[in-house]
């Protein structure tokens, strides 16, 4: 079976290496894929953005360990829920709170049964000691039903204070792009994003639209606003991080 890998550890340490070496030691059929390792440290959301952008696309029966914990070693949950297709692996802070808008999901089930944890556990690398084991054992073949009791609710992720014209950025891809917690569904023709003193109302349907340079809205691949420069970086001509404050200014007149 495939197990898809979604962390914040990097690549300069040893984490990624040890938890593809548990799977293996286990199941040495298993065919690892990294879907990325350089989600911002601790940040939920980005992680659930990109594994909610992807898994889609991913065959029947992946296994998708996603280790962004930053309460390992506390009372969390960790949990592996099941959908019709899938499996996910993890803790339970709210990284999976996409799956709770589906009808998806068949089941969850809290990781208590030891059997399946590796023989040495510690407190700050349950990603090698608990999480990477359960999907290995789950690519082998244990049963969904064995690895602990049946729950019916996951954490949500925490938008306390968030009012409807509070915008976040929930990711900033490479190219500088600055991706969007608004649906393209709810940005109305005269809408505007303002961010950092500058005001963006022009929407753009794809980059060659807009002037090498220009700053501009587009409804990105998975149907979040983005920020974009056309050959630029808006990160840097807005001198954003994950958090800038934007604001949707609904129904300005717009620009062009």
């Amino acid at each position: 079976m495939v197990i898809a890998l979604l962390t914040d550890f990097g690549t300069r340490d040893y984490f990624v290496g040890a938890m593809k070496g548990v799977i293996l030691n286990i199941d040495p059929a298993a065919a690892i894929v990294d879907i990325s390792h350089e989600i911002e440290p601790f940040d939920i959301e980005e992680a659930g953005y990109v594994l909610q952008s992807c898994y889609d696309e991913f065959p029947d029966g992946t296994i998708f360990l996603t280790i962004v914990d930053p309460g390992v070693g506390s009372d969390r949950r960790p949990l592996v829920v099941r959908t019709k297709r899938h499996f996910f692996v993890g803790p339970d802070n709210g990284v999976f709170s996409f799956l709770m808008r589906s009808d998806e999901i068949v089941g969850i089930r809290e990781l208590t049964n030891t059997r399946y944890f590796r023989q040495s556990i510690g407190t700050t690398f349950h990603g090698r000691d608990i999480f990477a084991p359960v999907a290995a054992s789950i690519s082998a073949g244990v049963e969904f039903s064995e690895l602990g009791p049946a729950l019916d609710n996951l954490v949500g992720f925490d938008e306390t204070g968030k009012d409807e014209r509070s915008v976040r950025i929930i990711s900033i891809d490479r190219f500088g792009n600055l991706v969007t917690s608004l649906d393209a569904s709810d940005f109305a023709p005269g809408d505007a994003l303002c961010v950092n003193g500058y005001r963006i109302a022009s929407k753009r349907s794809h980059y060659r639209e807009a002037d090498p340079g220009e700053l501009f809205l587009i409804e990105g691949s998975t149907g979040k606003i983005e920020v974009s420069v056309n050959q630029g970086s808006a990160r840097d001509i807005l001198r954003a991080e994950k958090r800038s404050e934007i604001v949707l200014a609904r129904n300005e007149p717009p620009s062009d």
